[in-house]
This record gives structure tokens, C-alpha cells and sequence, in this order.
């Protein structure tokens, strides 16, 4: 016996160490209902454990990826249903638009509806997202072609000013020069009816193109104590200003820009709004009169005059017939057959006395038809064009032809095959209605004086005027003979008058580019959403397809404001609708991948968790078990340990 060691105390307390560790583990396992809670628990099993684990977070993501995925492309096949909705529509439109019961006034409303519906899907293409994201809009733009277009076009309309007091004289005579260079931008000069020269202060392309190529040109005077201050009132105000702008296209340089406007002009009318028309006789029924007179010389000159021409009057009466006979056509032809018709070469003349100017004479000057026959030759006929107000883009519209201001001119423009009465009727299409078009016998109004103004310049150009009639499928060479005859003879009579209370004006036009033609590139694209549908780099499904517009699908110049174009726009839609369903189909069929990857994700998340499970989480009854154990050892321990402890007491005993 020994009291320096207790070695049954010492090897009890051990053995009640080891269990209670036993039962600390087992508890760490019952409570956290993880069996591995630490790297010493299982390091390999620890391991393999996080491996499954990155790859079950990830799936799981993936999954979410692949949802978002199915609801974008469900977001671009609602906005394509739409779509196809709007193209149904156009069609509709289209078809009812070549019909030949339609008016052009008709096909105008069709017409409005459909570039309305353009417009909407336009918009569309341009504006629709899913979470910020463009879904038509190309990761790259690609060139995808190249087309001849017009480098710059015009942009604005004519604008009326009224003539006053204070801008009378200082109208532009002939028009505004337009004047451009690479370096300095566009300058607008002009020489007034007094010969004085006026020159604006230069624009500069930076200015341009941070106005989208718009500018007032009275922002440009100079100011009211400039070298132009005769432009302003007594107010500081501009005497007029007018907006000008022009389009470039993307693709147009500066150069580009000063090719297509230098040397160019706006053009300026002038009018005094007199009105014109047939008096004191029933034989011009069917023929119409229009006028247009010019804002002269002569008459600015009158201001201020005894004759009091104030520019904004109802009383200014500019022009009255002086009868000859009991006619102011002082000449015309009279032939006797439609053979004699065809050789003679009298023209018409008015004789007249304007109160403003004097003695005047209005001669015929030429012949002209119009037609919307579309018939492409070159056997001497112009063709009229039709400039679509959104892109400027130009389209025949159909065909004129011009002859000699005579008779003989007159019966050209009926017979052969330039003549009107070989044309099918106005709508291009037969039976659409009885006019093939209509004949206008052009004239020009002259005074019997030049009237001297400015530097040395002078006019005796006073106005013209044109009357016109149309030609239908009933008439004849003969019949046309007679209408004319019976209309334009020595009783009749044309009266210029002034217009009510309407003021003198003038119109200021736009930029008039030449029609330089460069190659515009065409770009199209693709687009293309990554969808990370796994848990490795690259193990995404590629949402790949076409970026579309209108240009795309073929409908941006597409209208139906006549048969032809309402024909071609059946086609145009026709092959949109293909394009539309094609992306459909697209996006159709990346929704059925992706709701299968998100299955199989799904599964592997599933699987790969419980094969995860069996690693790493606790078995709950087996480990209840061996806690149990545990639990019965120590109380078993901490007795022994006691038990030990007394041996102690039998060496007490000897030593007493």
C-alpha cells in the first residue's frame, strides 16, 4: 500500500475522460444533428461533404438562373405576340386598301392606321426589357450590307410670315443662299428688293449636331445693334425668323454634309393672295382656275404711295380685267377639226390692267399632264414622286408630260403613246374610277414694263396662273377639242380679285439637299443572353437570336396610300409574319430546354443532397445509442473513480 500513487484513482479518472468525451461528442451530434461538426470528426468525410455542398448551392442557383431565363423569353414572346396582332391588322389594312372601291382619301385614313401600327411596333422593339435589359438590342452591331442612300435630307415645312411695315423691303429676293464648309458650318446670305446684302453669322457643325441639325436662322443676325441691326424692329424684335433643319444620316461625314447643302437654296414665295376665276359665262364649266402672283418689284415700290398699299389691306385691288370686247382672251385658237388641231400652234392670252402695276399680258406657256399611271419608259415623260413625311424618302407616284403652250402641245398630250388618253384610269387599276388625269394649260403673267429696283435689277415677272381640267375614260380627242373651244373663247373672261382680309405673305421654304448618294451600311446583329444553367464555367445554355425592327422585317418604308403600294405592303407584311413566327418558334423552343434543364438541375440538386446527407448528418438513433453508452460509462467512471479514492483510508487504518 502505497500513498504517494493512486494508480486505480489516476487510471478512473482517465477512462472517465475518454467516456466523457464520448459523451460530449454524442451530444454535439444529438444537438447539431451533424456528425461531422469539425475537421477532426472526418476530415476526408468533411472534404467530400463542402464539395457536395458547393455543388447543391450552385444548383440551386442555376435553377433560379433558369427560371429567370424562361421568363424573359416568355417577356419577348408576349411583346411578339403583340406583334403578330399589329401585322395581322396591316394586312387587313393592306387588303382593304387595294381594293378598288377606295378613295385616295380613304386609302389616306387605311394609310394613317397603318404607320400608327408601325410606329407602335417600333417602339416595341426599341423599348422592351426584362429586368433593365434591351431584349432587341444586338451585343454587337454587325454590318450586315450596304444600300445606296440619300446622304442628307430635308427636314420642315414652308412657313408663312405676313409682310409688314417693317420687313417689306427687306424680303429675300430670289431666295436665301446657303452656304457650307467643312470648317466653319453653314452660313445664310440674301439680297433684298433694295439690292442691300445681308450675311448671317456662320453656324458650326457642333452647334448642328447638338441641335440634331436644327437652328433658327434669325438667331443668327447678329443682334438687333449688329451688322444686320436693319433685321430687327424698333423693339429689338427679328423682323421674321424661320427653323430650318435637315437630316444626315448616320453614315453621312461632314463632308458628306457640305456636298449635299452648299450652293443650295430656300426657296421664297411671295403672294399677294389674289384669287382667280372664270366670269360672266356658263361655257368653262369643268375647267378651274388657279393663280399665284408674285410679291413684284413694282408692287413694294407702292408703299407708301398715293395708292396706299399697306401690305395687310382687303382693298389693295391689285388686279382687275380690262375687257376686249366682251373678252380679256385677247387670242386663242379656233381650229376646225381635231386634224387642223393637231398643226396648229396659236396659243392663249389674257390681256389685263393691274391697278399696281399697269398693263399686263398672260400667255401660255406651256402644256402639262399628270397621271398616277406608273408605266416606266423613257419615251420623254417626268415622273411626279411621292416624299414619305417621316423618312423623306422618295417614291414614284406617277407620270407627267409637258409640250408647247399650244393647241398643237394640247393634242399631244392626249394621243400617241405618251398621251393621257392611253393611260389606264388615276388609280392605276381598271375600273377603279373614269379619270385617267388631268391637262393644265400653263401660263405666265408679265408686265408690259420693267419695273427698276435695287442695284440696277429689274422684273417685269408679275405672277402665272394655269387652268386645268381632267380627261376621263369617255373622253375622245374630239371631245376634249370641243370642251376647250367651248370654254376658252371671245367671251371669256378671268378675274384676279383680292382675297378677303388676308394679309400679304411670304413663304420661306427648307433646305433643298442634292440627292448625293453614299453607302450606308445596313446593320443587323444577334442577340445573345447567357443562361449559367450548371455549376462549372461555361456550362450555361446560349439564348441566341435575331435582333428585329422594322427595318428588319422589311416594313420601314412599307405604306398603303395607293394600289400599288397597298400590293407590295400585302407581300411586305406577309414575309414580316414569317419573320416573326421564325423568332417565336426561337424563343418557343429555348423555353421547353430550359424548363427540362431546370428539371434535371432540380434532380441532381435533389440527389447529390441526400448522397450529401449520408456524409455528413447525424443518424439520430444510432447516435442516441452511443450516447446512452456513453452516459451509463461515465456515471460507471465517476464511481469507480470514487471507489479508488478510498484506498486511501486502509493506510489511515495501519497507521493508528
Amino acid at each position: 500500500m502505497v500513498i504517494q500513487h493512486n494508480l486505480t484513482a489516476f487510471n478512473a479518472n482517465r477512462m472517465l475522460g475518454l467516456t466523457n468525451m464520448k459523451k460530449t461528442g454524442s451530444t454535439e451530434k444529438l444537438s447539431s444533428g451533424y456528425k461531422i461538426n469539425r475537421a477532426a470528426d472526418d476530415a476526408a468525410g468533411l472534404s467530400i461533404s463542402e464539395k457536395m455542398r458547393r455543388q447543391i448551392r450552385g444548383l440551386n442557383q442555376a435553377a433560379q438562373n433558369i427560371q429567370d431565363g424562361v421568363s424573359y423569353c416568355q417577356v419577348a414572346d408576349g411583346a411578339l405576340n403583340e406583334i403578330h396582332d399589329m401585322l395581322h391588322r396591316m394586312e387587313e389594312l393592306a387588303v382593304h386598301a387595294a381594293n378598288g372601291t377606295n378613295t385616295d382619301d380613304d386609302r389616306s385614313y387605311l394609310d394613317a392606321e397603318y404607320q400608327r401600327l408601325k410606329d407602335e411596333m417600333n417602339r416595341i422593339f426599341t423599348t422592351t426589357t426584362f429586368n433593365e435589359k434591351y431584349i432587341w438590342d444586338a451585343n454587337e452591331r454587325e454590318i450586315i450590307g450596304y444600300e445606296s442612300k440619300v446622304a442628307v435630307t430635308r427636314s420642315g415645312d414652308a412657313k408663312s410670315y405676313d409682310i409688314t411695315l417693317d420687313n417689306y423691303d427687306k424680303l429675300p429676293l430670289g431666295g436665301i443662299r446657303v452656304s457650307a464648309d467643312v470648317n466653319n458650318g453653314i452660313t445664310l446670305s440674301w439680297t433684298d428688293y433694295n439690292g442691300v446684302d445681308h450675311t448671317l453669322n456662320p453656324v458650326s457643325w457642333e452647334t448642328l449636331e447638338n441641335n440634331n441639325y436644327s437652328f433658327n436662322m434669325a438667331d443668327y443676325f447678329g443682334g438687333p445693334t449688329g451688322s444686320n441691326s436693319d433685321l430687327y424692329t424698333s423693339q429689338g424684335n427679328p423682323i421674321f425668323d424661320h427653323t430650318l433643319s435637315f437630316n444626315p444620316i448616320e453614315a453621312a461625314s461632314i463632308q458628306d454634309i457640305v456636298d449635299s447643302i452648299n450652293n443650295r437654296s430656300i426657296s421664297i414665295s411671295t403672294a399677294s393672295y389674289m384669287s382667280a376665276a372664270f366670269e360672266g359665262t356658263s361655257s368653262t364649266s369643268g375647267l378651274s382656275v388657279s393663280s399665284s402672283i408674285n410679291y413684284s418689284a413694282a408692287y413694294a415700290s407702292r408703299k407708301g404711295s398715293a395708292a396706299g398699299y399697306d401690305f395687310d389691306g382687303a382693298n389693295d385691288n391689285f388686279a382687275e380685267p380690262v375687257l376686249t370686247g366682251n373678252s380679256n382672251l385677247s387670242t386663242f385658237p379656233a381650229p376646225a377639226d381635231v386634224e387642223a388641231a393637231k398643226t396648229d400652234t396659236t396659243g392663249w392670252k389674257f390681256d389685263f390692267y393691274m391697278e399696281g402695276i399697269g398693263n399686263v399680258t398672260a400667255s401660255s406657256t406651256g402644256i402639262s399632264y399628270s397621271s398616277s399611271d406608273r408605266d416606266d419608259d423613257d419615251l420623254g415623260r417626268w415622273w411626279s414622286w411621292y416624299e414619305n413625311p417621316t423618312t423623306h424618302e422618295r417614291f414614284k407616284s406617277g407620270i407627267g408630260y409637258s409640250a408647247s403652250g399650244d393647241m398643237a402641245g394640247l393634242m399631244s398630250t392626249l394621243i400617241g403613246d405618251k398621251g393621257l388618253l392611253s393611260k389606264t384610269p388615276s388609280s392605276g387599276e381598271a375600273g377603279k374610277n373614269d379619270s385617267l388625269g388631268s391637262i393644265s394649260i400653263n401660263f405666265s403673267i408679265t408686265s408690259a414694263n420693267n419695273y427698276s429696283y435695287g442695284r440696277g435689277l429689274s422684273s417685269n415677272s408679275i405672277g402665272s396662273m394655269s387652268i386645268s381640267f381632267n380627261v376621263s375614260q369617255s373622253d375622245t380627242q374630239e371631245s376634249v377639242l370641243n370642251k376647250i373651244k367651248d370654254a376658252l373663247n371671245e367671251n371669256t373672261i378671268v378675274d384676279f380679285y383680292k382675297t378677303g382680309s388676308t394679309n400679304d405673305s411670304v413663304y420661306m421654304y427648307y433646305i433643298s439637299p442634292t440627292s448625293k448618294l453614299i453607302n450606308a451600311p445596313v446593320y443587323g446583329g444577334v442577340c445573345n443572353v447567357p443562361i449559367q444553367a450548371g455549376t462549372e464555367p461555361g456550362k450555361y445554355i446560349d439564348i441566341t437570336y435575331d435582333a428585329l425592327g422594322i427595318h428588319q422585317l422589311g416594313l420601314a418604308d412599307s405604306e398603303i396610300s395607293s394600289v400599288l403600294l397597298a400590293e407590295n405592303a400585302i407581300n411586305e407584311v406577309k414575309d414580316a409574319l414569317v419573320i416573326v413566327s421564325e423568332e417565336r418558334s426561337v424563343f418557343g423552343a429555348y423555353i421547353n430546354r430550359l424548363e427540362h434543364a431546370y428539371n434535371i438541375d432540380r434532380n441532381t440538386e435533389e440527389n447529390t443532397q441526400a448522397s450529401e446527407s449520408k456524409i455528413r448528418d447525424t443518424d439520430m438513433a444510432k447516435e442516441m445509442v452511443a450516447y446512452s453508452i456513453a452516459n451509463i460509462l461515465n456515471q460507471a467512471g465517476q464511481t469507480m473513480l470514487a471507489n479508488a479514492n478510498q484506498s486511501a483510508d486502509g493506510v489511515l487504518a495501519l497507521l493508528q
